[in-house]
């Protein structure tokens, strides 16, 4: 005879954000918290993003439309971490004036989202346009350089690299993914520098989980707002 079932778990709706899609989606239980926790323990950030993206695959009931962005992940997990272990989170943070330490609790249901109006075609010349999109995390899984280099300036070459999407002539559309990395290495590093700052710009902007409190020092009384940004800064 089969055990009885113990839970009923409830649904919730979320839109994703770089598709506007609606989902319903159930909290996690324990078999998806045993797999976050030991992505936890090992310290690695490639374990738990992997342990992430199969969580949001396994409690959103829906196929989802197109590639996940990185933005579209880490909103999506906050809302099912939300409904699963609690709706707030207590973060500590370092006062601005006397740098002692502050409890704050975030309600990780009123989180926001970056901007996503960003204009994804960047005209170079008068005849060479750049299609940009916006990363992945298996794009992130798939470059070391990106997941593990300490350089700033490489780091932001890899994804400036994985951002563009197409080259545009007014005869052609040329697919980054047709190249080779070397070809899209050459073509990016034969700009100037102002049109290499229009790219960077983009890359820059890329929309982010985000949320301001305002807090009051409990050492000092120096009220002040601190704002969270990216999941890494809520968990």
């Amino acid at each position: 005879m089969a055990l009885p079932k113990l839970n009923s778990t409830p649904s919730y709706e979320v839109v994703v954000p770089s598709t506007g899609q609606e989902v319903t989606f159930r909290p996690f239980l324990v078999k998806e918290q045993k797999t976050l926790l030991i992505a936890l323990e090992t310290q690695e950030r490639k374990d738990m993003v992997r342990a992430i993206c199969r969580t949001i695959e396994s409690c959103v009931e829906q196929p989802l439309e197109g590639k996940l962005t990185t933005f579209d992940v880490d909103y999506l997990f906050t809302k099912i971490r939300s409904k699963s272990v609690g709706e707030s989170s207590n973060l500590l943070v370092f006062c601005s004036k006397c740098d002692a330490k502050n409890e704050v609790a975030v309600e990780l249901d009123t989180i926001e989202i970056g901007d996503m109006s960003a204009e994804k075609y960047i005209p170079l010349t008068d005849a060479i346009t750049v299609e940009m999109k916006y990363p992945t995390y298996d794009e992130f899984l798939d470059n070391e350089k990106m997941m593990e280099s300490s350089s700033v300036t490489e780091s932001l070459m890899e994804l400036i690299v994985t951002c563009i999407d197409a080259v545009v002539t007014e005869e052609e559309r040329f697919s980054v993914a047709d190249q080779t990395r070397e070809e899209v290495i050459a073509f990016i590093e034969s700009m100037t520098p102002e049109q290499f700052d229009l790219i960077a710009d983009f890359v820059n902007n890329i929309p982010a989980i985000h949320k301001e409190v305002e807090l009051t020092c409990q050492s000092c009384g120096t009220v002040q707002i601190k704002r969270f940004e990216g999941l890494d800064d809520f968990f």
